[in-house]
């Protein structure tokens, strides 16, 4: 089992990352490359969840491109972890979080205050991803 993750680097040239983990371990070294200065929000596609037709054209003329059927994002800020999911049988969420979570915004995905969560916490539901390509059930979700 692997997941591809992209994320994009703000400093002067607006360049971008990507990783493919394969590993817990390498999961712990994505969040540590995600906590890093200028690291935005990780777009995850797991390798062995289906491809999609793209219906609504979003990467080119409609039903012509396969998309995955899911969409993951993480991210790392100011100490915590974010992550939101959505597949054809989940609704967009995110994750209860610990109060004090601030807001944060990327480019990518906007996530609410509160949704914010312990880094390991959001290494232990990557894991469980990786492992499953589902949505974990290691944490606790909300609409989002």
């Amino acid at each position: 089992m692997s997941f591809n993750a992209v994320w994009s680097i703000q400093d002067a040239d607006e360049s971008g990352e990507q990783m493919t983990v394969t590993t817990p371990e390498e999961v712990d070294a994505l969040l540590a490359r995600l906590a890093e200065s200028g690291a935005g929000a990780a777009v995850i596609e797991h390798q062995e969840r289906a491809l999609i037709p793209d219906v609504e054209g979003l990467l080119g003329a409609p039903g012509e491109v396969k998309i995955p059927d899911h969409d993951v994002a993480a991210a790392v800020s100011r100490g915590f972890g974010y992550l939101t999911y959505a597949d054809p049988d989940q609704d967009y969420s995110t994750l209860v979080g610990e109060g004090d979570s601030p807001v944060y915004a990327s480019e990518y995905v906007d996530y609410p205050a509160g949704s914010g969560v312990h880094v390991g916490v959001l290494a232990a539901a990557l894991k469980e991803f990786l492992i499953t390509a589902r949505r974990p059930s290691c944490v606790e979700w909300q609409d989002a």
